[in-house]
Order: C-alpha cells, then sequence, then structure tokens
C-alpha cells in the first residue's frame, strides 16, 4: 500500500504547463470540412420552410442538411433512469416539423472554411409560424405535440402513513420555494472532429470529454454500425461540469457527415452556442409542508415539485427529479414521507445533470424547512436540526425508497458529530456575536446553516473481456 495515504506525483501537468495540450480545437485533419448549426431564433413554432439555396450558391460549402436529410436517424436515447413514456420526448438531432427552444439545431452546413460556413449559415432561411410558448412549469401542461402533453412523466416516492402525521401534528410548516436554472460554462466549449478511416473502416470522434463508452455504442447504434467500428478519443478536457460529454446532437452531425461526405469534419461550439444549447440544470419550484412535534421534531414531510425539463427529454431522462425525490430527507429523521415530482417540458433549452443533480436542489428545499420550523417554533436552528438528525447508533439507517436502482441506506456517519466539529471549526457563537454587532452598525449580514447527505458506493457499472490467443497476445 505505498501509494494509499501518501501525496502522489501528477502525470497530467506536464503537457499543459510546457504548451503541449490538445485540446478539442487544436485538433485537424487534411481535407477537413467545418460545420456551422442554423439554430433556431423562435422558442416554440412550426417550421413553415428551410430555404438553403443562397448559402449552397457560395463558394466553398458542399453541404446543406435539414431532417429532410437526415430522416432515418432515430433521436438521441436516454443513457440513465429511463421512465416509460419518455421515449417520444427524445430529441431529434434536427428538428422535425417544430421549432421548441432558441438554439434547436434546425440545419447543419458544411464548407472548406469555418468563417464561409458561418457566413452560409447565416444565409439560410428557416420560416417559423410561431406557436404559444410555456415558461412556466409550474402553470397546467400544454401540447407537446397532437396527443401528447407537456407532463410526460410523473415521479413519486412515498413511505409511512401521511394523513395520520398531519392529523397529529402541532405545526405544519408550508413553503413554496424555487430553485433557478443552472449551467457549466467551462473555459472549453463543446467540439467534435470526426474522421472515417475507410481502409480500417474506423470511425473515429475526437472531443470526447465523458462517458466515452456509452456515448461510442449510441453513435454506433443510431449509424448503423458496429460498436467496434466506432473509436472516440478523449484528449484534454477543459472543464466539463457534468453538461459536457453527454451525447448531443452536434456529435451525431459531424459522425454522419464525415461518413457521407468522406472528409473529416470539425465543429467548435461559440460561447453563445454553448448558453443555449448545452444542457441547464436545476429549475424546480418545490410546494413543501411538513408536519412536526411541539418539540421541532419532524413527523412527516410532503413535498409536490415542477421540475422544468425543457424543450425535450436529453440522455438523463428523469435523473434529476429522481434523485432530488429519493434524497430530500437528507440527514434527519422522517417518519413519513412524500415526494410527487412533475416533469415538465417548456420552450426553454433542454435539461441534463450538472454538478450534485437533485441533491442540490433537494438539500436547498429540505434545509428551508428547517430554518422555518425551527423560526415557527421559537427554537434555535441548530437544536431543530440535532434533534432530528440520525444518530450513528441507528446506523444503517435504510429508507423504503430507491433511486438509479438502488436501495437509499446511510450505511454509517456521526451526523451530530460533524456538525460540532464544524461549528466549532467557524467557531459559531463568537460569529453570531459578530455578525450582530455588524447588524447594529447597518450591515445587512448573516450566516447559513446547512446539512448534506451524498450518495457513494454505487456499481458496479462496467465490465470487461480478457480474450488470449493462441500465441499468448491479450
Amino acid at each position: 500500500m505505498s501509494f494509499v495515504g501518501r501525496s502522489v506525483t501528477r502525470l497530467e501537468d506536464r503537457p499543459l504547463v510546457t504548451g503541449r495540450g490538445a485540446f478539442a480545437a487544436d485538433i485537424a485533419f487534411p481535407r477537413m470540412l467545418h460545420m456551422r448549426v442554423v439554430r433556431s431564433g423562435h422558442a416554440h413554432g412550426r417550421i413553415m420552410s428551410i430555404d438553403a439555396s443562397a448559402a449552397l450558391a457560395m463558394a466553398g460549402v458542399v453541404a446543406v442538411w435539414t431532417s429532410v436529410d437526415i430522416s432515418t436517424i432515430p433521436p438521441i436515447d436516454f443513457r440513465l433512469t429511463r421512465i416509460e413514456g419518455l421515449a417520444p420526448y427524445r430529441q431529434p438531432i434536427l428538428a422535425r416539423q417544430r421549432v421548441r427552444y432558441v438554439g434547436e439545431p434546425v440545419a447543419a452546413v458544411f464548407a472548406v472554411d469555418p468563417y464561409v460556413a458561418e457566413d452560409a449559415a447565416d444565409l439560410v432561411a428557416v420560416a417559423v409560424e410561431e406557436l404559444p410558448v410555456i415558461l412556466d412549469a409550474g402553470a397546467s401542461p400544454g401540447e407537446f405535440e397532437d396527443g401528447r402533453s407537456t407532463e410526460p412523466a410523473v415521479v413519486e416516492k412515498s413511505y409511512g402513513d401521511l394523513a395520520a402525521a398531519f392529523r397529529d401534528a402541532a405545526q405544519v410548516v408550508e413553503l413554496d420555494l424555487s430553485v433557478g436554472r443552472h449551467s457549466g460554462v467551462p473555459l472549453e466549449t463543446r467540439g467534435a472532429i470526426a474522421r472515417y478511416d475507410a481502409a480500417r473502416d474506423m470511425l473515429e470522434l475526437y472531443g470526447a470529454a465523458k462517458v466515452p463508452h456509452w456515448n461510442r455504442d449510441s453513435i454506433a447504434r443510431m449509424l448503423g454500425r458496429s460498436p467496434a467500428s466506432v473509436h472516440l478519443l478523449e484528449g484534454h478536457v477543459g472543464g466539463g461540469f457534468g453538461i459536457r460529454g453527454e451525447l448531443y446532437p452536434e456529435d451525431v452531425l459531424v459522425c454522419l457527415a464525415a461518413l457521407r461526405l468522406a472528409q473529416p469534419v470539425k465543429w467548435i461550439e461559440d460561447r453563445r452556442e454553448h448558453l443555449i444549447a448545452a444542457n441547464h440544470s436545476r429549475q424546480q419550484r418545490h410546494k413543501v409542508r411538513a408536519a412536526v412535534d411541539a418539540e421541532g421534531r419532524i413527523l412527516a414531510i410532503d413535498d409536490e415539485f415542477f421540475h422544468d425539463q425543457g424543450g425535450y427529454v436529453r440522455t438523463h431522462a428523469a435523473t434529476v427529479p429522481d434523485l432530488a425525490a429519493a434524497m430530500l430527507p437528507g440527514p434527519y429523521r422522517v417518519p413519513a414521507y412524500r415526494a410527487i415530482g412533475r416533469v415538465r417540458l417548456t420552450n426553454k433549452t433542454p435539461c441534463g445533470t450538472y454538478r450534485a443533480p437533485g441533491r442540490f436542489e433537494s438539500t436547498f428545499v429540505r434545509e428551508r424547512l428547517m430554518d422555518a420550523i425551527a423560526v415557527r417554533l421559537s427554537i434555535d436552528r441548530i437544536d431543530v436540526r440535532r434533534r432530528n438528525l440520525i444518530g450513528n447508533e441507528e446506523m444503517p439507517y435504510g429508507r423504503p425508497l430507491a433511486t438509479l436502482s438502488t436501495e437509499v441506506v446511510l450505511d454509517s456517519g456521526d451526523y451530530a458529530g460533524l456538525l460540532d466539529k464544524a461549528l466549532a471549526a467557524v467557531k459559531w457563537r463568537d460569529l453570531q456575536d459578530e455578525l450582530e454587532r455588524r447588524r447594529v452598525g447597518g450591515e445587512c449580514v448573516g450566516a447559513g446553516l446547512a446539512l448534506f447527505v451524498e450518495k457513494s458506493g454505487l456499481g458496479p457499472f462496467d465490465g470487461v473481456r480478457v480474450t488470449v490467443d493462441t500465441s499468448g497476445v491479450v
């Protein structure tokens, strides 16, 4: 065990600090074409026509594709948390009939130069008949398409006697809480460079940043190829935040173009595209209530929340609302519980996961609820938390809930001891005295307090097959 508990010399730094890093934009091949995506300027509308004649007339433009040209390519499938009925809400790689958010890919332009591609994309005329726009996931569901509403799924998790808990409660505390939309803004935007080697029948995609094996298998399935004939290569990555590296329309488009046009194809996202087209996350509204006894001990929590999924259901399917519903109880004893998560589509950029999906949202709701209980019962907010924390003698502490196909079991932990350590480290009482003095002086200052339990130890997800041939080659 020579490395456990010891500082290990990093291997990845030398090429970066000596300027030899190879990021997606650094990848180039001879005869390479450049792709530019024509994006919707409308949040919701019916596509009436797409006129690419002016773009095709430009010198250096090789092709312009719309959904008609790639009609045999299926929508991008789910990677996690499939729920029955979500499949019709997947995103096609180019918009079909309707556009559902500003930034949705409508057409793809391929040219010999990135500037020619950008100029040509500006000449593609897209006529759209505007349709009513849905911006509030908490409003009544609208129409996604004929016969389908904008509520594709409802996630529900519950246990215990909720009715009895609220009937016997000394107090019921109710809150209406909203979590705003987030996204990651890495130094390096997304990039995808595809090359087809006909001699080896190998399709290569450079610029991978996450889950390369699943993305490889998905690309192969969508393009009707063997996974062994698709190779994803990950170089240096300038930030990811969870939103990069999922399979997006642009990744599939460059691969298809490399096959059809028989030339390498490169796409580098600009910052505006990233902000409107890469995954967003987080946006939820929670109507939550807690039943508590006279000492502030939780008897039950009942939560209904509206998850703003944006225009389509992308690769994560229902992962975020599923995690939020399962992990809201956190480190506290909650004898009875119900969470109903309504997955709603709106005319915004589609959502995925971003930095602790579901945990961020549910922690915000739970800890605001704990503060509200403390205020309602005139109890110190630390005391309220301490009274409700699961004790280390109760570990392992199982909840009759599951998420990501895994039962929720808190296997160990001294939560009260960790709380005491944190309070001592920040000198909590001294801090309160200091804040009071500053408030008397006219400053608007305070100190927040929250407890959080992270999921861990899930898996295994990966398998491997090792083959040794008769010559001994592995």
